[in-house]
């Protein structure tokens, strides 16, 4: 029995004519809706990415949800975007559970034999992150012009491939840029009106059996000074939980202090980083260039999130290196309130500062800039 070419698996091979017989999309493009057939097509070419400064696929380190699988938005040149037509793929990604579609991903692997017709590997059906959804990154495209991407992050949706040659490449070299005030890169959350769908919650990882993926190297890294962009104060999930209300109230708090800092004419920004080995891109939450001082934020004051801040940035704190500044920063933890008051003396033995908002809605702390009498 001849098995229909519209019924497509993870790891089968097709034309984009084939695949559009049985998800629909347009004939080009790389992120092609399709409303009929409830789907939004992403298809990702090794070769077109490298040029254009990024990579696609799946990260080597998982996370505590399971593997990730990034994928850029769509924009060969400048800054990407979610506005107008030249966003309108990436509005398709981020809204595509309102819209009631799934997202299908595809990579290029070659060509017909004695055709200029290419053909496509199916990885299969994934969803955004509902945590983090995406994240803004500084990139380099093929003749060295700085510009900001958007890369999604994707979790599996139902059965997928996940080949060793769809992982990306580890960093290989240490490399330390800095990018002036004008760079935008940063987490992004949701903000309104590109962003005003709903979001899935991250399904509960299952664990199964250990991986033979050796440990990747990390004694070197890169890190690249960036700038914030504007947080969101609206995450909107199919579900309420905890976790997504810290990460909103986490937002909130960097965007008012970094506002503060702003007021005071302080330069601020983040940094994204690169450790070499991995594949992963970090990035802090908030720096202050002026000053010298990395803030790890957090969305609550319990004890629980001020020891993840306390390891966040003395981890961070490590590849921070500016121009005119000698050692590492000024390592503070940004918080909605003050902590408990034993966790002082924590944060004091690993020379670590502690920033807060105070009851009239300024903030405290020693690092903090204030006005003059």
């Amino acid at each position: 029995m001849t098995t229909s070419l519209e019924v497509i698996n993870p790891g089968d091979i097709r034309t984009r004519t084939e695949i559009r017989a049985a998800f629909g999309g347009s004939p080009q493009g790389g992120i092609c809706p399709s409303e009929d057939r409830h789907s939004v097509n992403l298809y990702s070419d090794p070769d077109v990415g490298e040029q254009n400064g990024y990579y696609d696929g799946w990260l080597a380190e998982e996370d505590e949800l399971g593997p990730v699988f990034e994928y850029t938005g769509a924009g060969k040149s400048g800054d990407q975007t979610f506005d107008g037509g030249a966003g309108s793929g990436n509005r398709a990604i981020l809204r595509h559970a309102e819209q009631d579609r799934v997202l299908r991903v595809f990579t290029r692997v070659g060509k017909l034999p004695g055709s200029d017709t290419k053909t496509h590997r199916y990885l299969g059906t994934f969803t955004l992150d509902g945590m983090e959804p995406y994240v803004w990154r500084r990139v380099h495209d093929e003749d060295g012009h700085e510009r900001n991407v958007i890369v999604f992050r994707l979790r599996q949706e139902g059965a997928v491939q996940r080949s060793e040659q769809d992982v990306i490449p580890a960093a290989e070299e240490t490399t330390a840029e800095f990018v002036p005030f004008r760079a935008v890169t940063a987490a992004m959350f949701q903000s309104d009106p590109a962003t005003s769908g709903a979001l899935p919650l991250p399904k509960q990882r299952v664990r199964k059996g250990s991986s033979t993926r050796k440990a990747a190297p990390n004694a070197e890294t890169s890190g690249t000074f960036v700038v914030p962009e504007a947080f969101s104060t609206k995450l909107s999930v199919r579900a309420a939980s905890a976790a997504t209300v810290a990460v909103r109230h986490e937002a909130e708090l960097t965007q008012a202090y970094k506002a503060h800092l702003d007021s005071f004419g302080h330069q601020t920004g983040a940094f994204q980083i690169k450790v070499k080995g991995l594949t992963s891109t970090l990035r802090t939450d908030l720096y202050d260039a002026t000053d010298h001082v990395l803030y790890e934020a957090k969305g609550s004051n319990s004890r629980e999130d001020v020891r993840m801040a306390l390891g966040q940035v003395l981890d961070y704190s490590r590849y921070v290196k500016t121009p005119g500044q000698e050692g590492e920063p000024k390592r503070v933890i940004l918080l909605p309130a003050a902590p408990p008051a034993d966790m002082y003396t924590l944060l004091d033995r690993y020379d670590v500062g502690v920033a807060y908002r105070a009851d009239d809605g300024g903030f405290v702390g020693e690092v903090v800039p204030k006005a003059g009498p």
